[in-house]
């Protein structure tokens, strides 16, 4: 057991000592990821026929519940395709502009609140011949993906308050006048 427990150190201690391991390169996919998602989850919201599949869960969600009474279900998804877009573009500007990043990561963590709020509201969301929670049919499984994208939102909104801070502490970013 020792011989395994040098071999695990070993590694990684090796692995500690690469260069994607010492930088922030997991901030950076993680961003990049969010951006990709939103663009391509924005994107499918333009055509009518995801329009249509998104209506029963806009309609059991208890936060946008009210977008296709106020837009029609055309205009639901082409507002949240609007937004999705929105965000996304927001957390790409933060990779130069932390507080972009924020504004981004803020709307994010909205967007999959409202995601992941929709499952429990859904009926008959949980398989019963399976013995109910926590199996799940897949029109609502599909939504548990959105908890990793809320983490994901957290992440990306801790480490660019993180950041925006040290440059204020540091003077970064200000103006001649406002460092005055």
């Amino acid at each position: 057991m020792a011989e395994v427990s040098d071999t695990v150190n070993a590694l990684i201690t090796n692995l500690s000592t690469l260069a994607p391991f010492r930088g922030d390169i997991d901030y950076r996919l993680i961003r990049a990821a969010m951006v990709f998602t939103f663009f391509i989850f924005g994107y499918q919201k333009w055509f009518s026929f995801e329009a249509h599949q998104i209506a029963p869960f806009i309609g059991h969600s208890p936060l946008v519940f009210w977008l296709i009474p106020a837009f029609g279900i055309r205009g639901a998804s082409f507002f949240l395709g609007t937004t999705e877009w929105l965000f996304g573009t927001l957390i790409f500007l933060g990779f130069w502009y932390r507080r972009l990043g924020v504004v981004g990561a803020l709307g994010s963590i909205v967007t999959f609140l409202g995601a992941v709020t929709i499952i429990p509201f859904f009926p008959n969301a949980w398989a019963t011949e399976a013995g109910g929670f926590p199996a799940m049919y897949l029109p609502v499984a599909f939504l548990v993906k959105d908890f990793l994208f809320l983490a994901a939102s957290f992440y990306l909104l801790k480490q660019d308050l993180t950041r925006v801070a040290l440059e204020d502490r540091a003077g970064v970013g200000r103006s001649k006048t406002e460092s005055a």
